[in-house]
C-alpha cells in the first residue's frame, strides 16, 4: 500500500515571502531619489527576494510530483500452518505408469501399503484400478490412488525425494 504525503507548509512559506517582499520593496518613481544607502540595498534586496519568489511559485506548475512522495509498506510474510505428519505421502510411491493417452502419475497402492504408516486412513474415493502398459508392452491392471483427490482430502507429497 502507497501512502501520499502532501508537503503544504512550503506553499504558504513560499506564498508569506512574497507577500513580504511586495511591502517591503515598494518601488516608485518618486521615491527614488530621496532614500540613503541603507533603504537602497534593503528596496534591491527585497525586490530579488520577491522576483526569485515568483519564480519559485511559476515555475512549479507540476508540483504534485515534486511535493509528494510515496512510502511502500514492505512486504508481509506469508505464514502456513505446517502439514500434520500424517497428512504427507511418501514421494517414492508416486510413480509414473504408460496409459494408451500417454504417461501419468499415481500413488502406487502396493507402496502406499508398506511404506505409509497410516494407509488405512486414505480415503477410499480416491482409489481406483487403471489399466497400464508394463515394461514388456502387455497391458495388466493396478491399483492406484489418485494424486489431486488425495490432495483435495488435505494429504501433501512429502519434498524429500
Amino acid at each position: 500500500m502507497t501512502r501520499r504525503l502532501t508537503i503544504l507548509p512550503l506553499k504558504f512559506a513560499l506564498s508569506a515571502t512574497l507577500a513580504l517582499a511586495l511591502s517591503v520593496a515598494p518601488v516608485s518613481a518618486n521615491d527614488w531619489g530621496s532614500r540613503n544607502d541603507h533603504d537602497d540595498t534593503t528596496a534591491i534586496l527585497g525586490l530579488l527576494l520577491g522576483i526569485a519568489t515568483l519564480g519559485i511559485l511559476l515555475s512549479d506548475d507540476d508540483g504534485a510530483n515534486k511535493d509528494t512522495y510515496k512510502r511502500k509498506d514492505p512486504p508481509r510474510k506469508v505464514h502456513r500452518k505446517p502439514v500434520p505428519r500424517h497428512l504427507i505421502l511418501p514421494s517414492d510411491c508416486l510413480r509414473t505408469y504408460r496409459m494408451q493417452d500417454g504417461k501419468r502419475k499415481f500413488f502406487s497402492k502396493r507402496c502406499m501399503k508398506r511404506n505409509f504408516s497410516y494407509y488405512s486412513k486414505l480415503p477410499r474415493s480416491c482409489r481406483d484400478t487403471i489399466v497400464a502398459r508394463n515394461k514388456q508392452g502387455t497391458y495388466v491392471t493396478r491399483k492406484i490412488y489418485y494424486p489431486r483427490c488425495l490432495r483435495k482430502h488435505g494429504y501433501r507429497q512429502s519434498r524429500y525425494y
